[in-house]
């Protein structure tokens, strides 16, 4: 959906694009949902933020991550590479 802008379950051709996902943070502040938040003692800087692409005939949506390549794989609790078995 997000390069043919049509819908891959009922084949619509209008997409609800949504650029910042909503999520709120523990000040019940709204902010964009991300994969990841590196802590300074100034700020925070939010890594991955997450969008959607929304079918407006069936409501099927698609997520995907801004900005995937600068996450810190590394610093991410259990979260790992993966790539096709051989």
């Amino acid at each position: 959906m997000r390069t043919s802008h049509i819908c891959p379950k009922c084949a619509h051709r209008e997409i609800l694009f949504v650029p910042h996902i909503a999520d709120r943070d523990d000040r019940d502040t709204v902010r964009p949902l991300v994969l990841f938040v590196k802590h300074h003692d100034w700020k925070d800087d939010e890594i991955g933020v997450v969008q959607a692409y929304v079918c407006r005939s069936c409501s099927y949506t698609e997520l995907y991550t801004a900005g995937v390549g600068t996450i810190p794989v590394d610093k991410i609790p259990g979260a790992k590479i993966l790539t096709p078995k051989k």
